[in-house]
């Protein structure tokens, strides 16, 4: 259920890497032309990956929020798009109620330009102990980390980076991503055991 802002507001998805490694299932194969089960793709993440698609504005619906990978690394021209979504509702399961109750809905969507969309989402409902009275609005807020720096970032191969003479190791599935002083921003990640700088 999607109410209002701030009666909903987007999951925030920490920790995404920068691309992914995937080989299809007998359901995702049949969201691409021309795949079969197993058939593998290298997705990155697009440019309004992680990227709020406006504002919110109190009694209005919430903006899309979406970590999305496609085969090309483009938001609009794909054969394979792959996008994380969710948002959490507050809400009162009836007037009386002295608590608000939690809904969280997660899914992935898988998109082919010629088939169009299919969604596979989950909802969790609980019971919270946070009064029915409660502004909702800053009870989640959540910043993803970065390493500020000022030197030049260079990479010692195998998944190691250096940044002002500290070394980060990188595992597989993970990423790090850096903020220069000056404003630039790079993500450094491990697939199919190579690194993947995104800048």
């Amino acid at each position: 259920m999607k109410l209002p802002y701030p009666q909903s507001i987007n999951c925030s998805f920490d920790g995404f890497p920068a691309a992914l490694d995937v080989r299809l299932g007998s359901k995702a194969a049949n969201v691409v032309p021309g795949s079969s089960l197993g058939s593998k793709f290298v997705l990155r993440q697009t440019p309004k990956s992680g990227v709020l698609q406006g504002e919110y504005v109190a009694g209005a619906a919430i903006p899309d929020l979406a970590h999305t990978y496609t085969d090309t690394g483009d938001d609009d021209d794909y054969t394979l798009k792959v996008s994380f979504i969710g948002h959490g509702t507050f809400y009162k399961l009836t007037q009386s109620s002295e608590y608000l109750r939690a809904q969280v809905y997660k899914a992935i969507v898988m998109e082919n330009p010629d088939t169009g969309q299919k969604i596979f989402g989950d909802a969790f409902d609980c019971e919270t102990l946070i009064p029915a009275d409660t502004d909702t609005t800053a009870l989640f807020s959540y910043d993803g980390p970065t390493v500020r720096y000022s030197d030049p970032v260079s990479s010692g191969g195998g998944g190691t980076v250096v940044i002002n003479g500290q070394t980060y190791n990188i595992e597989g599935a993970t990423s790090i991503t850096v903020s220069s002083a000056s404003g630039g921003t790079v993500t450094y990640s491990i697939v199919s055991d190579k690194l993947l700088i995104i800048s």
